[in-house]
């Protein structure tokens, strides 16, 4: 009786995806617990308070009102997290229907989408949104559809590519050939095998929906006050910096630690997902 030889965990390989998800998810359950973590409520005015330096009573400080500097980041992670999430599942979502549809009947549909997303991706990010916001109204939900629609593209041409590839594979055409319907290839044969690079690209465009969200909020466009955001936050204590540094400080480390374990969490499952790491 033969016995399978296990293979020793490759922690070279997943150590980007460990290290990144660790700093992702201790993020989310700051976010998902924060009116139970934070030690005061993100609204309470204390103007006793008023640009007090961190201490034993307020880690990280107040702002101009007297507020918790501290609960004001843990808070307003819940609200970019909620929109990293949501918006990149809207491009996720669109992108790949799109880029899966135009790989697959080719021709005239291809030619009509995929000049659409390229008419979208050819306007600078930042802008693209102010406009959408411009015609939506602001509101987090409009920033939320706003950076998905921004999203759309990038996923539509990574799906297109990689349906491209697997379409020229054997199991396809004999799924044709016993007349297997449109939605089934797609769903069962199509789908599954460009997950991985869409799941990747994913983890990415997580990171970009929250410098986006930032930036609409930091520009007055995004969350608006008293709602935290990490964006307006940075917007206010710019005003501050001579007098009361961890008010800009504070949110920017919150911006660049969330940022910083996305791409690494995006790289660690891209090399997790290279055919030619897997053997290694």
């Amino acid at each position: 009786m033969s016995t399978a030889i296990r293979k020793p965990f490759n922690w070279r390989r997943w150590r980007l995806v460990v290290t990144g998800g660790a700093i992702v998810g201790t993020i989310l359950l700051l976010a998902i617990l924060a009116p139970w973590v934070a030690p005061y409520s993100p609204f309470d005015l204390n103007v006793a308070q008023m640009l007090k330096g961190p201490s034993a009573t307020h880690l990280l400080g107040t702002d101009e009102l007297g507020r918790d500097v501290l609960s004001r980041v843990i808070h307003a992670a819940r609200l970019s997290m909620m929109v990293a999430v949501l918006a990149s599942l809207v491009g996720l979502v669109f992108g790949t229907l799109i880029g899966t549809l135009a790989a697959y009947f080719g021709g005239i549909v291809d030619l009509i989408l995929m000049r659409l997303m390229e008419i979208l991706f050819s306007f600078p990010a930042i802008l693209l949104a102010i406009v959408l916001m411009a015609s939506l109204g602001t509101s987090i939900f409009n920033a939320m559809i706003a950076i998905g629609i921004i999203f759309i593209p990038g996923f539509a041409r990574l799906a297109r590519a990689t349906a491209e590839s697997v379409l020229r594979q054997q199991y396809v055409e004999q799924a044709r050939a016993i007349g297997m319907s449109h939605t089934r290839i797609l769903v069962r044969e199509i789908l599954p095998n460009i997950l991985a690079p869409l799941l990747v690209e994913a983890a990415v465009a997580f990171s970009y929906a929250v410098l986006l969200e930032s930036a609409l909020s930091f520009l007055g466009l995004g969350a608006q006050p008293p709602d935290p955001s990490w964006g307006n936050m940075l917007n206010t204590g710019r005003g501050f910096m001579g007098v009361a540094p961890w008010l800009s400080i504070v949110p920017g480390a919150a911006i660049f630690l969330t940022v910083f374990g996305f791409n690494m969490l995006g790289d660690g499952l891209r090399d997790a997902f290279d055919p030619q790491l897997r053997d290694e």
